[in-house]
């Protein structure tokens, strides 16, 4: 299943404690999603092949496109499955500069 992509700005937020820090999270279509990384527009191309690799092995993702940064969210019920994956692919996208 592909992962789904959304604008930036249909994309309603909120704040919660996970994982010993305050994360940033988000409700779509009765899912709850974390967001678990997020980098430059230039680099979306490289974040969706993550996003299918991840959706692939079964994750459930969605892709948020911002106007100059876009975000990958992963459901909090396979949230282990895609730590997992996403491991060996976080330290090869680069950052958003701030």
């Amino acid at each position: 299943m592909l992962p789904e992509i959304l604008e930036d700005a249909h994309i309603q937020r909120f704040t919660f404690w996970f994982g010993g820090a305050l994360q940033e999270g988000t409700h779509y279509h009765n899912e709850l999603y974390y967001r678990a990384l997020t980098v430059d527009r230039d680099q979306r191309t490289r974040l969706y092949r993550l996003a299918c690799t991840i959706s692939d092995q079964g994750g459930v993702i969605l892709v948020s496109l911002g106007d100059d940064q876009c975000s990958l969210w992963i459901s909090l019920r396979n949230q282990f499955l895609s730590h997992q994956m996403m491991e060996g692919y976080r330290d090869k996208l680069p950052r958003p500069s701030l």
